[in-house]
């Protein structure tokens, strides 16, 4: 009797062989109604986003406001109220996900409110709910924990925004390091949770771009806090993986040199640089979990099929390797996931050696 789609994708990240390629998609890329049954029938391995925790806000009032744009956008507007002031965030909602407007910092007058509020944060565990989406699909799901940041990550794309933090960084290093040392104590709270968790797997540092994040700035404020969490869950026997969607050639040696086990949503041309084969040179010791390129859904079938026979033939003798979708894709795949699906599948068992 052959594997099931989660024996294969947890066999594949801990890197071993499993007897077909593993196929996978986030919950929230599937596209719905008798699609997401023949992907399932298909043999993938749907990858249920989740938590391990519930968080709540003690002494810091939270108001929220939500104005319909569409059918699918709403603008969600949260006010956190503090003893140093108030700050406002702004967000779209659509389907899956959500994108920051408005950040809640704006000028060095509301470091004492992100403080307040970042410290005001308390975590409770939240594992029922975890083991119930771990089961969402039988044997056909794993849950996944939300991702955790590093500090400064969380401070760009989270609190400030980019060219905030770039001049907060210049003008007030000492504020920010402070910021820093405030969401260390959240991050602890966040990693212990997952550490005790039934996680089989966390993603614990991801996004990072080389635009952004320089050798330096890495080596300081991103490696000791990926080092730490990967020595916390490898202790409980739960592996470590970094969200890497985008040109990752430039920090490649440096996430070589983490403890990390999984490259999660690793794209390969001609979405980013490196190819898949780079990436198993690159990262010799760590399972790549790819997303198929969403620009290839644009093409036609005949493209499609093409791509799909040639990421077999590359990714053939490839050992701790899973495949499928993990970002966005044009129309959600309503054309295009089951040929893709099936196209991988096909190719892959023509193979005498099945990438895994």
């Amino acid at each position: 009797m052959g594997m099931t789609p989660r024996e294969r994708f947890l066999t594949a990240i801990r890197g071993g062989e499993p007897d077909q390629m593993a196929l996978t998609i986030w919950n929230n890329k599937l596209p719905g109604g008798d699609i997401d049954k023949q992907l399932l029938d298909l043999g993938v391995c749907v990858i249920v986003k989740s938590s391990v925790w519930k968080m709540e806000y003690q002494g810091v009032q939270v108001e929220y406001s939500d104005e319909k744009l569409s059918e699918t956008h709403t603008r969600r507007t949260v006010t956190y109220h503090t003893g140093h002031g108030n700050l406002r965030e702004v967000r779209i909602l659509e389907p899956g996900t959500s994108w920051i407007r408005e950040f809640l910092f704006k000028s060095p007058a509301d470091y004492n409110a992100l403080e307040t509020i970042i410290e005001s944060r308390a975590y409770l565990e939240d594992y029922g709910k975890f083991l119930d989406d771990d089961s969402r699909y039988g044997d056909h799901s794993v849950a996944r924990p939300v991702s955790i940041h590093s500090p400064f990550h969380e401070l760009i794309y989270e609190y400030m925004g980019m060219e905030a933090f770039s001049l907060e960084l210049a003008m007030n290093p000492g504020r920010m390091h402070r910021l820093e040392r405030s969401l260390k104590g959240d991050w602890n709270q966040r990693i212990s949770l997952v550490v005790s968790s039934p996680a089989h797997y966390a993603i614990i540092e991801g996004n990072t771009d080389p635009r952004v994040v320089g050798p330096k700035m890495f080596r300081d404020h991103y490696f000791p806090f990926i080092q730490e969490a990967c020595w916390q869950l490898h202790e409980n026997k739960i592996l470590a993986g970094a969200h890497l969607d985008s040109n990752n050639r430039e920090l490649s040696g440096l996430f070589a040199r983490t403890d990390i086990d999984i490259i999660e949503s690793f794209t390969p041309p001609p979405d980013c640089e490196m190819s898949i084969r780079e990436a198993r040179k690159a990262w010799p010791g760590k399972a790549l979990q790819v997303h198929f390129p969403s620009s290839i859904h644009f093409y036609g079938e005949d493209r499609l099929m093409a791509y799909c026979e040639s990421l077999v033939k590359e990714s053939e003798g490839i050992k701790a390797f899973a495949i499928g979708i993990s970002e966005d894709v044009p129309d959600r795949g309503v054309k295009t996931l089951v040929p893709m699906y099936k196209y991988l599948k096909q190719f892959s068992m023509l193979t005498n050696k099945i990438p895994g």
